[in-house]
């Protein structure tokens, strides 16, 4: 097997196989991992995009999980500043995660087992794993140019 998993990417699946959805876990993962400052009552959030936003299966909780973190850490307070930091990560995140999987929505990604079933669930893991690691990735960059600016 390849690289080791990071912190992140093992608490985002064993969260997800504790029976939270994929964006649960993904959100829950990284506010521990990452000291988002995230309570449980604002955890919350993540719930209604579980499975596909809803259960509509549309958009993938594992995305829309990443793109909540990524829009906790550079998503803007107030209309006065700029969308730019949260926009462009997230649209990194769904491209990447697009061109890994060639799709973004649940019933396309899950197609190839049957909805509900264990081996469903186990078949998301890969989905989990990858929009986590997508997202860390994309934290680490914009850690970095904070450093650098930083200099």
């Amino acid at each position: 097997m390849g690289a080791m998993k990071s912190k992140v990417v093992e608490k985002s699946v064993q969260y997800f196989k504790e029976g939270l959805y994929c964006s649960e876990a993904i959100l829950k993962a990284f506010n521990e991992e990452y000291n988002l400052g995230l309570n449980d009552e604002f955890m919350r959030i993540a719930t209604g995009f579980g499975a596909g936003l809803g259960a509509s299966k549309c958009l993938c909780g594992s995305l829309t999980g990443g793109v909540m973190v990524l829009s906790v850490v550079k998503g803007r307070k107030s209309a006065d500043e700029s969308e730019a930091p949260s926009f462009e990560s997230a649209a990194k995140l769904h491209d990447e995660f697009r061109r890994e999987f060639n799709a973004t929505c649940c019933r396309v990604l899950t197609r190839p087992v049957e909805w509900g079933t264990p081996e469903h669930h186990q078949y998301c893991v890969q989905f989990v794993e990858k929009a986590t690691e997508l997202t860390e990735e994309i934290l680490s960059e914009g850690i970095q140019v904070k450093k650098n600016l930083a200099i």
